[in-house]
């Protein structure tokens, strides 16, 4: 049948359809009902309709105050959600990472502290960054001043409630959600203590082993490119997030640290391991960040320029 069909009732209630199928709709004012009846046998309920989260299984229809982010029920929480997105939201940049990494060769296991400093770009209550395959602590969150180094005038020494913080395997990142906003044009500092194993798998902060004089020895080292640094620690592990870097190994007496700049200090601990700290590296991304605990020697030279 066509638009045009002059058979009897192709018109009827202004519409061009045939007998048989007129008879079985029902045409309805505009209605505030939540069901609209287009066939006898079909009904649409718009409440029905409402998306679901994949990953959590959360319903979507809560109404508009989730999707714009409004602080309706548990607020932007469950409506903005930037840690499902694959690129991370680019409300916070690192400055400076201070990073603590204790190796433990024996079982191949490694744990570590990294403190953060961050300038807040725009308002969020979320600090998300990447974690992949760490097992998170302890966070803690302080107001460190403005970008300006200005201290801040908060009561409990700056510190900042945390109301939650959870991994997000699919994206590979960690949510920190936070009582009150980071204001833009501010420095934070984020702690995070983590563990994890020293995998064999050539990426991240991964094992290896050589035979010396028939002897099988045991080697620990970093591979971050493009996107591992965030196997070894929690990181804006991104090219554009550049920081400069603070690295501190603390391993046994047997084995030797190497890393990207020149050793400030090494001291002897009670337990016979050895903490050796590094120079501060210049800003650059975290795939450029590299150490080793190993028993190799190295050499060094100097170029024409007085680089080391």
């Amino acid at each position: 049948m066509g638009l045009n069909d002059s058979s009897p009732g192709a018109m009827r209630n202004g519409r061009g359809l045939s007998d048989q199928w007129a008879e079985t709709v029902v045409v309805r004012p505009r209605t505030t009902e939540r069901h609209i009846t287009v066939h006898k046998r079909l009904v649409v309920r718009f409440e029905d309709c409402g998306s679901r989260d994949v990953a959590t299984g959360e319903s979507g229809s809560r109404g508009s105050a989730k999707l714009n982010g409004s602080k309706g029920e548990r607020g932007d929480e469950e409506g903005v959600q930037p840690w499902r997105n694959l690129r991370l939201p680019g409300t916070l940049r690192p400055r400076h990472y201070d990073l603590r990494i204790a190796v433990y060769m024996d079982n191949f296991t490694f744990s570590g502290e990294v403190s953060i400093e961050l300038e807040c770009i725009n308002a969020t209550r979320f600090i998300v960054l990447h974690t992949d395959r760490l097992e998170v602590d302890r966070v803690s969150v302080t107001a460190e001043g403005g970008a300006n180094g200005r201290p801040a005038n908060r009561p409990g020494g700056g510190a900042m409630r945390i109301h939650r913080h959870f991994p997000h395997p699919t994206t590979q990142m960690h949510v920190v959600v936070l009582h009150r906003e980071l204001k833009p044009l501010r420095v934070y500092r984020l702690n995070v203590s983590f563990e994890a194993a020293i995998e064999d798998e050539l990426l991240g902060f991964f094992r290896s082993s050589y035979t010396l004089h028939r002897e099988k020895r045991f080697l620990a080292l970093t591979q971050f490119s493009p996107i591992h640094a965030r196997k070894a620690f929690p990181c804006f592990d991104e090219p554009v997030y550049k920081a400069t870097f603070s690295v501190t190994l603390r391993h046994d007496a047997q084995y030797t640290a190497l890393s990207n700049m020149p050793e400030e200090h090494s001291v002897l601990e009670e337990d016979g391991s050895i903490t050796t700290r590094f120079s501060r590296t210049p800003r650059m991304s975290t795939y450029y960040l590299a150490w080793a605990v190993c028993n190799f020697t190295f050499r060094e030279t100097t170029s024409d320029t007085g680089v080391t």
